[in-house]
């Protein structure tokens, strides 16, 4: 049995101005690169799997969790049970890829020796019970990790993120899937007593849903007309995109060299353009963009 630790400090992901870009969108715009976290290739899943590890209460033999085909959750996971030792059954659900050329999370799933379990979306908490209960037979020790670590713990982690931040802006604007990631920051802006609004441009989910799962995850004493959770720049839903998406990722990386991907964190930033252009966002705001990850999201995507 591994022991429930991972002696891991994840140190403050870089974070700058966006000197041009704040000079095309009129406001003072930051970025927070939680893409360049060093560890299993970054991203905001890293912090939350992190902590859900870390915060377990016993040792355990094997890790199960789910997410689609390409998930950085899942890759994130596969990792990190690959350097742990651990035995990682992935539930994924979508396409199986087919070609012979590894692209996006697929190398990373394979190179690991992780067990895949590809799914109808109906189908996967019917095979997280069969896998469980198989492995627990078998006299192992079993933790079930939530899809997109969506989780108590997982939002902990960005409560605690919160704190790497030098000063306090108007707006944090980022992408939001599960909705872990915000719950965190919505928690931590809480703690530190900020008067900043958390705005989560959906990349899936529409509004009601959204922020019913954001919820579940929050104290009671935060109502829910705080969750703001802006479903306008989905694009039709999850890993649905446009050619004027593209044209917005191409701008930012000529502007800042600032690398976005069509499902994640380029929606988060057409919506903060767009956001701008709506006068939602004033002129000399301080903004904090924070890059949640999913650059090989962009290197599986086809056009």
């Amino acid at each position: 049995m591994k022991e429930a630790k991972i002696i891991t400090e994840i140190k403050p992901s870089p974070f700058y101005r966006l000197n041009n870009l704040s000079k095309h969108l009129s406001i003072d715009l930051w970025v927070k690169r939680d893409d360049l976290i060093p560890f299993y290739l970054g991203g905001n899943k890293v912090r939350k799997n992190i902590q859900i590890i870390n915060d377990s209460n016993s040792n355990f033999d094997v890790l199960i969790t789910n997410g689609g085909a390409e998930s950085n959750h899942a890759r994130v996971v596969a990792l990190l049970g690959a350097q742990l030792g651990y035995v990682v059954e992935l539930v994924l659900h979508g396409i199986k890829p087919t070609s012979k050329q590894y692209c996006g999370n697929s190398y990373f799933l394979d190179a690991s020796n992780t067990n895949l379990n590809y799914v109808p979306s109906n189908q996967i908490s019917e095979k997280i019970d069969q896998l469980k209960k198989h492995h627990e037979s078998n006299g192992k020790k079993v933790l079930v990790i939530p899809g997109g670590a969506h989780s108590l713990s997982g939002a902990e982690a960005y409560a605690a993120a919160f704190n790497e931040l030098n000063f306090t802006p108007n707006k944090i604007i980022f992408a939001s899937g599960t909705g872990g990631t915000q719950a965190g920051l919505i928690l931590g802006a809480h703690r530190n007593k900020a008067n900043t609004n958390i705005i989560g441009i959906s990349v899936a989910r529409e509004y009601q849903r959204g922020v019913e799962e954001i919820a579940k995850l929050l104290p009671e004493n935060i109502s829910t007309n705080e969750i703001i959770f802006n479903d306008n720049y989905r694009f039709g839903g999850y890993e649905k995109h446009a050619p004027e998406l593209f044209d917005l990722m191409s701008f930012v990386i000529k502007q800042e060299a600032l690398p976005l991907d069509p499902t994640y964190t380029g929606k988060a930033m057409y919506g903060l353009f767009d956001m701008v252009k709506k006068g939602l966002i004033k002129p000399n705001e301080k903004v904090i963009f924070w890059h949640t990850g999913g650059l090989l999201n962009l290197q599986s995507t086809s056009v």
